[in-house]
């Protein structure tokens, strides 16, 4: 067990009911009982051995492209996506279950085949579950699926060539649909451009960039101590999800936004010394699901602050939403274990 991982996560889910409490406090309640249920994944990853999810990675990953292509049939979504399963009150994104499912495959995928096999069969793999991604249409989450992907492939040493040999085929066998797609899915060349027009000081903050503008203010008026719970939070919206950061700044001060990245940058350090202290495929493990925590969570970082176009995708263990916690307190609960079996 490391307690310092254990803690940083326990904190970064405070620092969530902080962020969704100033931003929507009516949906406080259920954010508790998402954190209790995270709290229970969290304990399931400690409980499972990572040799028997190692076993059954292919199989995980199989489960993932299955609920993931059959999202696209039944799921639904606001705006004509289909990115949920709707369970009553409780809303199932498979594509965050894909993100855990697919560092365990390429983890057990190296450990059975070495760095050296060929890799193109688990890159069509991983290429198809970003791409039953992308249709959703979840641009951002796909092309961090195929991110994570290729740093795993990095790390576990496959050749340099080899990678860029698939990733160019992959580019050239895509290439011609990505003019469909822009122009099926505009929403993704629009945050683009309202991203470029921001920096250059052009947007309209009553539409591209509205949501960057306001998160910004919020992190501005939260000052260096924060405006408290109770504080009027300026209209933002996703303020309890994508934006949940600027919330908790607004909150807790640049002080607690401070903490928070401090408590990643603890998470990233941790999670890194306990890879290097792994050996096989359970160091990738390690690898894989602390890239996972702490990439993600830069990346939904960077757009609060407006380093980044909007991507949409939620903050690991703080953002309001069942999916991302359960998967991101299994993964944590996974690193647990991980640290217990290397300390023995």
């Amino acid at each position: 067990m490391d307690p310092v991982l254990l803690l940083s996560a326990l904190l970064l889910l405070a620092f969530g009911l902080l962020g969704v409490g100033v931003a929507e406090p009516s949906l406080l309640p259920g954010h508790l009982l998402r954190v209790g249920l995270a709290l229970l994944a969290l304990a399931l990853g400690f409980l499972l051995s990572p040799r028997a999810l190692l076993r059954h990675g292919r199989a995980l990953l199989f489960l993932s492209l299955a609920l993931l292509a059959l999202v696209l049939w039944l799921g639904d979504g606001p705006g004509g996506v289909r990115r949920w399963f709707y369970l009553g009150a409780f809303a199932f994104q498979p594509s965050e279950l894909a993100k855990v499912a697919l560092v365990f495959y390429l983890a057990s995928f190296v450990g059975r085949k070495g760095h050296d096999y060929p890799i193109l069969g688990a890159a069509v793999l991983a290429a198809a579950t970003a791409g039953l991604v992308l249709v959703q249409p979840d641009f951002a989450t796909a092309l961090f699926l195929l991110t994570l992907s290729g740093l795993l492939f990095v790390l576990a040493g496959v050749p340099w060539r080899r990678l860029v040999t698939v990733s160019l085929a992959g580019l050239l066998a895509l290439a011609p649909f990505s003019g469909y797609y822009l122009a099926r899915f505009s929403y993704v060349s629009e945050r683009f451009a309202s991203f470029l027009d921001y920096l250059q000081g052009e947007a309209d903050p009553a539409q591209g960039a509205y949501q960057v503008v306001q998160a910004q203010k919020a992190i501005l008026l939260g000052g260096p101590l924060g405006q408290g719970p109770g504080g009027a939070l300026p209209h933002l919206p996703e303020a309890h999800n994508d934006m949940v950061f600027a919330g908790v700044v607004f909150a807790t001060g640049w002080l607690g936004g401070g903490m928070v990245l401090f408590l990643y940058l603890l998470l990233f350090a941790r999670g890194m010394a306990l890879a290097l202290r792994l050996r096989g495929p359970e160091s990738l493990v390690a690898l894989g699901l602390t890239l996972y925590l702490t990439l993600q969570a830069a990346l939904n970082i960077g757009v609060a602050v407006g380093f980044l176009p909007v991507t949409g995708v939620p903050l690991p263990l703080v953002s309001y939403g069942g999916s991302s916690l359960l998967v991101s307190g299994l993964a944590v609960g996974v690193l647990l274990r991980l640290a217990k079996e290397v300390g023995r």
